[in-house]
């Protein structure tokens, strides 16, 4: 955890780690799974230091401290929103009622997020720097950051704990290709601690959800497909953060 977001910080300490973060928003994604077609950041007029510092005030009405955490969330939700939420909740402790649970909550959020800043920044210096190359298109093996598919800082444990968040009501995964699902209750199992996978079968999902991706995009636009495609290509993203 980088210095200054120790979990047990106190408000004072977690103000100020925040008021040192570049303030940028978060992505888009609904409950664990990723925004169909989102190209950009969520448009929010406050930023993510400011209902950071809202949460810490205690000042403020505990209700109210709960509303600027969820204002956090929405700016920085790399499980989805909902999912997000039920992560710090589990790993925190019920900071509905417990405000030493809140602040742990806010601290594990704001420590994930300053993470995701940095490789955020290191991909955009290293784009920078191909272009002043004269490489104007990333290769394919370069992975963009800015939409997170992982809670930086423990992707494996949040992977596993969203993997079983999808599986346990069938509407959070109906539009999942049927073979990712079967892979993730597999990965997921009884002891829901993350059961291995081999890598060629997650290879040959990826490769042929990709084509079809590929296939359903423009110019001849399937969007049912695209968004299945999509969608499955996240929840094996999971799949392989709780498997590695």
């Amino acid at each position: 955890m980088p210095p200054g977001h120790d979990l047990d910080a106190g408000p004072a300490e977690l103000i100020a780690a925040v008021d040192q973060q570049p303030q940028r928003h978060g992505r888009v994604v609904e409950d664990g799974l990723p925004p169909d077609g989102c190209t950009g950041a969520y448009p929010c007029r406050v930023s993510y230091g400011t209902y950071a510092r809202k949460v810490a005030d205690g000042s403020l009405p505990y209700g109210q401290r709960i509303n600027a955490l969820g204002g956090c969330v929405q700016l920085y939700r790399p499980l989805g929103y909902l999912a997000t939420f039920s992560y710090l909740s589990q790993s925190a402790g019920s900071f509905r009622r417990d405000e030493a649970a809140l602040l742990r909550a806010l601290g594990m959020l704001t420590a994930s997020r300053e993470l995701w800043l940095v490789e955020v920044d290191a991909y955009a210096a290293r784009r920078r720097e191909a272009k002043r190359l004269g490489r104007r298109t990333p290769r394919s093996s370069d992975t963009n950051p800015i939409f997170p598919a992982c809670w930086y800082g423990d992707s494996r444990r949040a992977a596993i704990f969203t993997l079983g968040y999808l599986l346990r009501k069938a509407e959070r995964i109906s539009h999942v290709d049927a073979d990712v699902v079967r892979l993730a209750s597999s990965v997921v199992g009884a002891s829901g601690h993350g059961n291995r996978v081999p890598l060629e079968q997650l290879s040959v999902l990826r490769k042929r959800l990709e084509q079809l991706r590929e296939a359903s995009g423009w110019p001849d636009v399937d969007w049912p497909n695209w968004h299945k495609a999509n969608r499955s290509l996240w929840v094996l993203r999971q799949i392989s953060n709780a498997t590695t």
